[in-house]
C-alpha cells in the first residue's frame, strides 16, 4: 500500500518531467499524508494536461456522506468493479508525481518506517484515480484521489505485500488518456517500474506523526538514538 510520501522536486523539474506549467512555487514537502492536498497531474476536458491540487482520499461522487476512514488507496485488481472506483478508473486518471515514499514493517514488536526510493533518485508518478464530490446536497466541490496498488513480487515485498503502481514515462500520456469503456488488457498493460529499480531504507520514527514535516523525516534511526543519549 502507500500511506506516506515525498515530493521534493521544484517546478522546473516537475514541469520537464510531465510537460505541464507550474505557475507557483512547489514547497518541498517531506510526509505528505492522508486527508491533505497532494498535487495530481491530469488531463482537462479539452485533453490538455495540467496540475491540480486535490486531497488524498477518494470519495465516491455518489456518496451522501464522507468516510471516516479515507479511501487512500485503490487495488488495481478489484478496481473496475468495487463502486467506489469503477467510474474513475474508466474517465479521471492521473499522475501524482513523488519522490519516495514510506512503508512500515514489524520489527520486534515495533514498527520500523522505511524510505524507498529510485536508485537513482529520480522523481516518478503514482497512477491515481479522482472523483469530485458535492456533498449531501449537492452545493459541495471537493477534488479527491486514491492511488493505485497492486501485489508486491521482488525487491519490495519483504518490506509489504503491496506497492503503488509506479507509472512508466513512456506511459503517462495513456495512463491520463480517459476511455469508456476501458480497451481490453488496459490495466494489464501497465506493468509500472520495476521494482529492482527500488531501494528501501529505515528512517527516524518521526515520519509517523504528521507533526513532522521536514528534512528531519529522512533522517536515519542511528541518528535519532544517538541524540536521545544527549
Amino acid at each position: 500500500m502507500c500511506g506516506r510520501f515525498s515530493l521534493l522536486a521544484p517546478k522546473e523539474t516537475i514541469g520537464k518531467v510531465f510537460d505541464v506549467w507550474a505557475e507557483n512555487d512547489i514547497p518541498p514537502r517531506y510526509n505528505v499524508a492522508p486527508r491533505q492536498p497532494v498535487l495530481v497531474v491530469r488531463n482537462s476536458e479539452e485533453g490538455k494536461r495540467h496540475l491540480a491540487a486535490v486531497e488524498w482520499g477518494l470519495v465516491p461522487e455518489w456518496r451522501k456522506e464522507r468516510s471516516e476512514k479515507p479511501l487512500i488507496n485503490a487495488r488495481i485488481e478489484t478496481i473496475l468493479e468495487k463502486p467506489s472506483f469503477k467510474s474513475s478508473i474508466r474517465r479521471k486518471r492521473c499522475l501524482v508525481p513523488f519522490t519516495d515514499w514510506y512503508e512500515w514493517r514489524s520489527e520486534h514488536g515495533r514498527k520500523i518506517p522505511y524510505r524507498v526510493r529510485h536508485h537513482a533518485n529520480a522523481m516518478g508518478a503514482f497512477a491515481g484515480v479522482w472523483a469530485t464530490w458535492h456533498g449531501p446536497g449537492g452545493d459541495f466541490w471537493l477534488e479527491t484521489m486514491a492511488i493505485v496498488t497492486g501485489p508486491a513480487e521482488a525487491t519490495l515485498k519483504p518490506l509489504h505485500s503491496r506497492k503503488p503502481l509506479v507509472v512508466r514515462p513512456e506511459q503517462y500520456g495513456e495512463w491520463l488518456q480517459s476511455h469508456d469503456p476501458l480497451p481490453r488488457g488496459f490495466l494489464e498493460s501497465f506493468q509500472g517500474v520495476e521494482e529492482q529499480q527500488f531501494e528501501w531504507t529505515p528512517v527516524s520514527s518521526k515520519v509517523s506523526s504528521v507533526r513532522f514535516e521536514g528534512p528531519e523525516c529522512h533522517e536515519p534511526p542511528e541518528a535519532e538514538r544517538q541524540a536521545s543519549l544527549f
